[in-house]
């Protein structure tokens, strides 16, 4: 019985951030001028993230590695949703570069395209770009 509560609580945190982040991710699924076509989507959790540059420095990163169609941060939550081509790279990577920019990253679920727009559905606002600026927790020891 326990365990099936852990895992309807984790299923439902993943599910509020596929929510957050949903239509822009989902957009980005469906990208006709760009050259990856993404079939995936991982949703990551990220400690630290406290402010807009933390999340500018993210999204930055992971749009460098091939086969990254869009990268939406969740300031409020930790939340990184990152559509991908899954035959150009895999999550773990995703969450390497993550982690490797100072905030502890792990994989919260990892969706199909088609999974995604299932749980994140069509009518849902998107979380607004974040702000960059201004906390200094940026400032410590990160690249």
């Amino acid at each position: 019985m326990k365990k099936t509560m852990v895992c309807a609580f984790k299923v439902g945190i993943v599910a509020v951030f596929a929510l957050v982040l949903g239509v822009s991710v989902a957009s980005a699924l469906n990208l006709s001028g760009s050259d990856v076509q993404a079939d995936s989507v991982v949703v990551l959790k990220a400690q630290g993230v406290t402010c807009g540059s933390c999340a500018g420095k993210i999204e930055k990163a992971l749009k460098e590695k091939p086969g990254v169609a869009s990268v939406e941060v969740d300031v409020n939550n930790g939340g990184v949703a990152v559509a991908y081509d899954a035959k150009v790279i895999k999550p773990e990577i995703l969450a390497e570069t993550v982690t490797a920019l100072g905030y502890e990253s792990s994989i919260a679920q990892n969706f199909s395209a088609e999974e995604y727009r299932t749980v994140t559905g069509s009518g849902v606002a998107s979380q607004s770009p974040a702000k960059s600026g201004g906390c200094g927790c940026c400032n410590k020891n990160r690249n």
